[in-house]
């Protein structure tokens, strides 16, 4: 028996004239990083990419998009007991009464909606330093992929639903609708999440609106809402070999 630096050496010489010999070589069997090493090799690298990237997500005009999805289903009974869908349409209040001045092919009711303000919402805020974790399914290579991150930044994005009328008996109707769908809150699903959530917290009486040449009077309410919602850090996927690579969000 022999024993060097580089591994130890095993010889047995029996009564045969055949011989066993076992070698075994240290560097052969590095030791596996540990958990924590493991995670912050990943946050090293994270961190690097993430700062390589444009991140500009979208969220903003998503979120408004589905806002104005999510009151596309509101209208009132008419006089011959039909239900007649509206409009919602994307508009400031000051751009809303502009087109009612404007055209006189605007049918009434019907409802705009706007971004006003946004601003972080530290409540809800993570450690920026936390790695999300999730799985991807890639029904091509039938198997599950790791996705990284680092923690979103929580928001709350401010909304105005105007409602514009020429009866108070539509506003009433509208009114009904729009407050059954926040119990206490309402959906407001993108292709970044399914968990964003709004908020009605105050309603503005506004009186009546001069339209111009029209002959009545339009009668207006505004709704304020808060959608609490995040904006998402740059995803990547971690490979079969630990390698980390861009991951398209289009494909999720």
């Amino acid at each position: 028996m022999t024993i060097s630096s580089s591994g130890l050496t095993v010889t047995y010489d029996g009564a045969s004239t055949s011989s066993i010999s076992t070698t075994w070589e240290g560097s052969a069997y590095a030791p596996q990083l540990s958990y924590s090493e493991r995670e912050g090799k990943f946050k090293k690298e994270l961190y690097r990419l993430t700062q390589a990237e444009q991140n500009i997500s979208f969220i903003y005009k998503e979120s408004l998009r589905s806002m104005i999805a999510s009151f596309n289903d509101v209208g009132y009974v008419n006089s011959d007991n039909e239900f007649i869908n509206i409009k919602c349409i994307h508009a400031n209040a000051e751009r809303a009464v502009a087109k009612l001045n404007q055209e006189n092919n605007i049918i009434l009711p019907i409802l705009s909606i706007a971004q006003t303000t946004s601003e972080n919402d530290d409540q809800r805020r993570r450690t920026e330093s936390i790695l999300i974790n999730e799985k991807y399914w890639d029904k091509d290579k039938k198997r599950a992929f790791r996705v990284l991150s680092f923690a979103p930044r929580p928001v709350s994005v401010n909304y105005q639903v105007n409602i514009w009328c020429k009866y108070m008996s539509d506003m009433d109707q509208i009114l009904e609708q729009i407050r059954l769908k926040f119990n206490p809150e309402m959906q407001v699903p993108t292709k970044f999440s399914t968990l964003a959530k709004a908020f009605i917290y105050s309603e503005d009486e506004l009186g009546a609106v001069d339209a111009g040449d029209k002959d009545d009077r339009i009668l207006k309410k505004a709704v304020n809402l808060v959608l609490r919602t995040y904006i998402p850090n740059p995803k990547f996927l971690v490979t079969s070999t630990g390698k980390i690579t861009k991951f398209n969000m289009e494909t999720s």
